[in-house]
């Protein structure tokens, strides 16, 4: 039954675009056979708008996958690296709202855990709107962040710190519960997950 209401809600949309777009070429017609330059302009701006429009939801057609269309879970955890990764974590968590608040997705806050000196421990909050888990389910695995510790009085002495939190996002449908795959934050290029880069 929610497959039928998405496809029938997606069906709706795709014809109040198509009505849009032929009402504003048949105004623009008009607007030309008057000779009409504000008009002219404004069907302009609506066309504009209207391939905004069309661009996106051509790419929320390719969220096709199986559980795409779901709503789903987002897990921070800060992992090693002291209070740089936890303030890391917080910032990334605040991106992941930012970004929902954007797309019209409800956020619901279920755990967070403060650090001891700034930022976050872990915190998971339930994403809830169409195509949530499509939209983000390549975020999964670790954020790398490589900079110069605010936290650390000696931070000129020494090199920037690498800091890797792990995000997982979890598929949220009644029947299943799917987990993503987590990398474990190995290093790279000389650098120890929340070590620094020996330079």
């Amino acid at each position: 039954m929610r497959e039928r209401t998405r496809v029938d809600r997606q069906l709706t949309e795709f014809r109040a675009i198509e009505q849009e777009f032929a009402d504003n070429l048949e105004l623009l017609e008009l607007a030309e056979a008057e000779d009409d330059a504000d008009t002219i302009a404004e069907v302009e701006k609506a066309l504009i708008a209207l391939r905004a429009v069309t661009a996106k939801k051509q790419l929320e057609s390719l969220l096709s996958g199986e559980a795409d269309a779901n709503n789903c879970f987002v897990e921070i955890h800060a992992g090693a690296g002291g209070t740089e990764s936890q303030d890391w974590a917080e910032m990334l968590m605040r991106m992941y709202a930012r970004w929902a608040d954007d797309h019209d997705f409800k956020l619901e806050w279920l755990e967070e855990s403060p650090g001891e000196e700034a930022g976050i421990k872990s915190a998971t909050v339930r994403v809830i709107g169409d195509n949530a888990y499509g939209w983000l389910k390549t975020e999964s695995g670790v954020h790398r962040l490589v900079r110069i510790s605010p936290f650390d009085s000696a931070a000129g002495a020494r090199g920037p710190v690498g800091i890797d939190p792990q995000v997982r996002i979890v598929d949220l449908d009644l029947d299943r519960v799917v987990y993503l795959g987590i990398d474990p934050g190995r290093g790279e290029a000389g650098v120890a997950p929340g070590g620094r880069i020996e330079g």
